[in-house]
């Protein structure tokens, strides 16, 4: 099979980090490698200070991942947040003349140009206070059940989560001088709430080498809940 010893660098959602990810690994072994990576503050870097700003978190996964993108084939996958990131590490991987991927695979979001409705309503979300704050984070379907029941989690996650939306409601779109020479792959949930066909439709600017949207049954995250079917439509589209 023409995908065998790809690797998938994996970026997670707001809030999230590279254990999101733990569950689609045995899917997709022994074909592909997923490396999940954990952006600054959360994971495996808990202790290093977080970034609130898209642009700086995406230089900062540039460098982690810029020496493994030589010697073999690979892909870039992100969901929410991580495809935003997904998206603006290409650029620089692109900008940087090294090996594209193979694919580039975008769940979750409208398209990088067009800003998510909730964040042109204000008040500016990482603002609010506590309990506002996780009603809103809630109201996305992004607070498991186990989560509400420990305060103490939430403490720590509230950190994390605010300085992603931050970043987020903070992002500039910059248009790229050229258009990305990479297969993309748009995933998104036919019941998700933050994403409309109008922020969607301009993905189709972003690459040069065609677009495909393939729909899930579902909400913001329900790409979870079906990973072996998702499984198997990253392994056909890296065969």
């Amino acid at each position: 099979m023409n995908g065998i010893g790809t690797t998938l660098f994996a970026l997670p959602y707001a809030g999230g980090h590279s254990l999101v990810y733990r569950n689609l690994q045995p899917l997709l072994s022994p074909v592909v490698t997923l490396k999940a990576i954990d952006p600054p503050g959360r994971g495996r870097r808990s202790r290093e200070p977080l970034i609130t700003d898209m642009e700086e978190m995406a230089d900062d996964i540039f460098l982690q991942v810029k020496d493994e993108l030589v010697d073999k084939p690979y892909a870039v996958f992100g969901h929410s947040m991580g495809s935003l990131l997904a998206y603006l590490l290409t650029r620089r991987i692109a900008a940087a003349a090294l090996p594209l991927p193979k694919q580039l695979f975008c769940s979750g979001r409208g398209a990088p140009s067009v800003p998510a409705a909730e964040i042109l309503t204000p008040p500016p979300k990482h603002t609010l206070p506590s309990a506002a704050f996780w009603a809103y984070i809630d109201s996305l379907g992004g607070v498991p059940p186990e989560l509400k029941e420990h305060r103490e989690l939430m403490d720590y996650f509230e950190p994390v989560l605010r300085a992603d939306i931050k970043a987020l409601e903070c992002y500039q779109y910059r248009e790229a001088a050229q258009t990305l020479g990479v297969p993309l792959t748009v995933f998104y949930g036919l019941d998700d709430k933050e994403i409309s066909s109008a922020s969607l439709l301009p993905w189709r600017y972003e690459s040069a080498s065609g677009v495909t949207f393939i729909p899930l049954s579902g909400g913001h995250f329900g790409i979870f809940d079906q990973l072996p079917m998702v499984a198997q439509l990253l392994l056909k589209r890296l065969a």
